[in-house]
């Protein structure tokens, strides 16, 4: 009879900790969560102290029965759910299912499942932590309330069957605004000029290139193009003189080990996993992997919900001597680095690392399946890095006075500058593989590297906030980043203009905002404070899942109509919850609760009592949806007025004698529209034209003689299905906030066709392997990659050519024949499904925006402050 019996929460979990605990353990898996609050609105009581009344979850019977019958045979249970709030709360609830005054219940907690992990949990038991399991239910009580009230007030408002949560509905308002940024930001002209220069006198040296920066002692800022003519007449002849060198040691700290919001943010931009994904495959990596060694699952990483940044000596000792024996001792530093968390962490955890820098990638690759290959090589790459030794660069700037000859200059002296940097010692960036962009790596103050030469922290290379505040300011930029080496030069040396390039003068347009990716809005909810790593995923996936923002392609999000109606009643209604600032003070307060130093029931008094008040008053107030605008069609059915309306899924035409008359009428359909786009298509049915429409679902093919005819047909991408020959079509999962693939338009047929693609095809020929068709990659960097899994061929889009705004293939040709394809057929979704017209009319509503969003940059502050138009 097993003595011990252990409680996890995953099964694959279950299976790793059985290994290392061997006999006289027993253990089994809740399988998460087995009780909630019910979906009843007295599952919490307002007038009781807000006590709740659970219930096992529907489903979980049959687990909880095989928990209390398991505990029934053991002396002892330790409960070792995961170490964070939740996992807390569902310890509770299984010590009150299977509570006997004879069996002694303990808390325990494994923050990496290893040997050693294992065993110091199992020898660390400790009582449940009643005000964790506080903060918990004060957060589920918090989401309870809001959920159901401020729901109901969006279904009265706006429309039936809507809803809204606490904490996502703030991040909805962050992606609202920043659309309002977009659409009212105005381009502003700029103009860059820069000059070739060459030695005046031997010995012949290397030419470079100076850029305008400043006329007659103030900077320069060139706003049109005349003044760019005048200004560039005056370089062509002017005189040019080395008025400073300055040559400097730069160094670059290595950025912290992973917190859970950083490994997002790098996951997103540089694997293009969305959040949800990322936190699932690095569960499945805590968990355990066999590796098929040592008789079963290995725990991989530590625990991936983290916002510490802390480090055991054991990892910080391991790690060291990794390093010195793959990389050299001089990549090691004297002392090891050490980071500061952020002032609201909670520091419960270590930060996110390998549970052995032994285990190396590549030496597991065949055991992993790719995304996990992937992410494993991420965390184990940025911890490896953090503890070794800035990387140093030479750093060469030069200013150069610049005389005017002409008789009347635009100016009397300007001055022009040139920056190089040479990688003088590789130092972190060995590890790195061509990872450019770090997430984090601007928080200077976070992070000291104790053991850099000079013990102090250097600037480091990558500043994104800074980026994004000045992407706007009028300007040239010099581009700090520049890998080149500058000539050697003296100063007072005299200097010539050096064709090509002579004197380059570029035209410039400001750009907007970048919208929020997946990355970039965990970035910002961490830097207000609004979540924390446990809720960051279900964050993101909530407001994809209501239809309130799309993901473009490239992963920005793009509000719907529907998700801006909502905010902005929302906001009109002074609820304290839209406030940013007002939710992440809540978070600090459960933070409070968490460690004991306020009271649950005191939080939620103070909370509610406020909360009723606004929404009492925000009752009262007038319907958010639109007013009906009449028309001057006429209804097919009856002959009377149509009138434009909005329902929650979009604008449509109705009757005005509803519900008497109940014909509606897609937008799409209406005359003049621009939504309605001709192709050569026929209808595979009556055989007449198909056009293009936009709907609740994107575009489709809808044929011309509708509503005698009532075909329609997802848009042809313009390649064929190697398989079958089929078209390939864009196919969106119907759960909302699934990931769009492509597959072939025969997957229903008689003789059905499986064929699938996560990346979109691009009827452009591989100039490579000569391939019908290469895919498009989305992402900080566009790239066109042969779909042919042997081929390797992979080309970076230029920016301002081919579709939409960006092509480049392998050669022009390739970036012709894309640019060309973009033209001549649009970006395809897939075709409403079949309805009756009244259904389909109801259902479709208009795609906001029809140009791609620019995808959001790398930035650094040097070069933060243009983007090429």
């Amino acid at each position: 009879m097993a003595k011990t019996l252990v409680i996890v929460e995953s099964p694959a979990k279950a299976k790793t900790i059985k290994k290392y605990l061997g006999n006289g353990y027993e253990v089994f898996a809740s399988k998460g969560h087995v009780k909630d609050l019910p979906k009843k609105q007295n599952a919490v009581d307002v007038q009781n102290d807000f006590a709740e009344t659970y219930e096992v979850i529907e489903g979980k019977e049959k687990v909880l029965e095989e928990l209390k019958s398991a505990a029934k045979k053991a002396d002892e249970v330790l409960l070792a759910t995961d170490p964070d709030r939740e996992g807390e709360a569902i310890a509770f609830h299984i010590s009150e299912e299977i509570k006997n005054p004879k069996l002694k219940v303990a808390r325990v907690e494994f923050h990496e499942i290893t040997k050693k992990g294992v065993d110091h949990g199992v020898h660390n038991p400790r009582k449940l932590d009643e005000n964790l399991y506080d903060a918990q239910r004060a957060r589920r009580v918090l989401d309870r309330i809001v959920g159901y009230d401020v729901s109901a007030l969006v279904w009265s408002k706006l429309a039936f069957g809507l809803s809204a949560g606490r904490v996502q509905s703030v991040a909805l308002r962050l992606i609202v605004d920043r659309e309002r940024e977009v659409e009212a930001f105005v381009p502003e002209e700029y103009w860059n000029i820069a000059v070739g220069l060459a030695a005046a006198s031997p010995p012949a040296r290397a030419p470079f290139v100076a850029k305008l920066a400043a006329a007659d002692g103030r900077k320069l800022e060139v706003t049109n193009g005349e003044v760019a003519a005048k200004v560039r007449a005056d370089l062509e002849t002017a005189r040019y003189r080395v008025a400073k060198v300055v040559r400097r040691e730069q160094k670059r700290n290595p950025p912290a080990p992973y917190t859970t919001s950083k490994l997002q943010q790098d996951a997103t931009n540089y694997l293009h996993f969305g959040a949800k994904r990322t936190m699932q495959i690095a569960q499945a990596l805590y968990e355990g992997i066999d590796l098929k060694r040592d008789g079963g699952p290995v725990g991989l990483i530590t625990y991936m919900r983290t916002d510490s940044t802390r480090v055991s000596d054991d990892a910080i000792a391991e790690v060291r001597g990794v390093v010195a024996k793959r990389y050299g001792k001089e990549y090691v530093p004297e002392r090891p680095n050490v980071y500061k968390s952020k002032k609201n962490a909670q520091d419960a955890h270590e930060a996110i690392r390998p549970t052995s820098v032994e285990i190396h990638p590549d030496s597991i690759k065949k055991h992993l399946k790719d995304e996990q290959y992937k992410l494993y090589k991420l965390i184990w790459n940025r911890f490896v890095a953090s503890q070794m030794n800035p990387a140093v660069y030479d750093r060469t700037t030069v200013e150069i006075d610049v005389a005017p000859t002409v008789a009347e200059p635009a100016h009397r002296s300007y001055l022009a500058r040139a920056s190089g940097r040479i990688l003088k010692f590789t130092g972190w960036l060995q590890v790195t593989e061509g990872q450019q962009e770090f997430a984090g790596e601007d928080e200077a103050d976070g992070a000291a590297a104790a053991g850099a030469a000079d013990g102090a922290a250097a600037a480091p290379a990558a500043e994104a906030a800074a980026a994004d505040a000045e992407r706007a300011a009028p300007g040239p930029a010099a581009d700090d980043d520049a890998e080149a080496l500058l000539p050697d030069m003296k100063e007072g040396e005299a200097l010539v203009v050096s064709s090509p390039p002579g004197v380059v003068t570029d035209q410039k347009f400001t750009q907007p905002p970048p919208r929020y990716n997946e990355g970039s809005l965990v970035r910002e909810l961490e830097k207000r404070g609004i979540g924390r790593p446990s809720t960051y995923a279900e964050i993101i996936s909530k407001v994809q899942q209501r239809a309130y923002v799309e993901k473009r392609d490239g992963g920005a999000f793009q509000p719907t109509l529907l998700g801006k109606f909502v905010v902005d009643g929302l906001v009109r209604s002074n609820l304290d919850i839209m406030d940013p600032n007002f939710t992440a003070q809540m978070e600090e307060e459960l933070d409070a609760v968490g460690a004991g130093n306020l009271k649950r029931e005191q939080l939620l008094k103070r909370f509610y009592k406020k909360f009723r008040e606004q929404l009492d008053k925000s009752k009262k107030l007038a319907p958010w949806k639109p007013e009906a605008e009449k028309t001057d069609l006429v209804c097919e059915e009856c002959g009377s007025q149509m009138l434009k309306k909005w329902g929650k899924n979009g604008w449509f035409l109705s009757c005005e004698r509803y519900p008497k008359c109940k014909a509606t009428r897609d937008l799409s359909d209406t005359r003049g529209s621009a939504a309605v786009r001709e192709t050569d298509i026929s209808c595979d049915k009556c055989g007449k034209p198909m056009i293009i429409k936009t709907g609740r679902f994107g575009d489709f093919l809808s044929c011309t003689g509708y509503p005698a005819c009532k075909n329609t047909r997802p848009v042809p991408l313009g390649v064929a299905c190697p398989n079958c020959g089929g078209d390939l079509i864009e196919i969106r999962p119907r759960k909302k906030g699934g990931r769009t693939f492509y597959g072939c338009s025969n997957w229903n047929a008689e003789q059905k066709c499986d064929f699938k693609l996560w990346q979109k095809p691009v009827p452009v020929p591989c100039p490579q392997c000569g391939a019908k068709f290469v895919t498009r990659t989305a992402g900080k960097k566009a790239m066109l990659v042969c779909a042919t899994k042997d081929c390797g061929f992979k080309q970076e889009i230029v920016e301002g050519e081919g579709e939409d705004g960006e092509g480049g293939g392998a050669s022009p040709d390739a970036a012709a024949a894309l640019s060309a394809v973009a033209a001549a057929a649009p970006a395809a979704r897939p075709a409403a499904p079949a309805a009756a017209p009244a259904e389909r009319a109801e259902a479709a509503a208009p795609t906001p925006g029809a140009a791609k969003d620019a995808a959001e940059k790398p930035a650094r502050a040097a070069r933060a402050r243009r983007t090429a138009s």
